[in-house]
């Protein structure tokens, strides 16, 4: 088998994943407006739970979606 036919697996099954991560999040638009000049406030509202798992996640599945197309179009030269 070859690698370039893994790679784009791996693309297919990253850009799923990052669908599934990206889509039941919030907008910024969809949150309240409250405090937004006061820096401080912006520690009050950290986002917990789910929030923060699904952030955590897009950003790593993200970091990984590009070093796989990188990969990929190394492979394919």
């Amino acid at each position: 088998m070859n690698v370039r036919y893994i790679l784009m697996g791996i693309q297919v099954f990253l850009s799923i994943l990052m669908i599934i991560t990206v889509l039941p999040q919030e907008s910024k638009q969809n949150q309240p407006q409250v405090f937004l000049e006061d820096n401080a406030s912006q520690a009050y509202f950290k986002p917990k739970g789910k929030e923060a798992f699904l952030n955590k996640m897009t950003k790593i599945i993200s970091v990984l979606f590009f070093i796989n197309a990188i990969a990929l179009v190394i492979v394919m030269k």
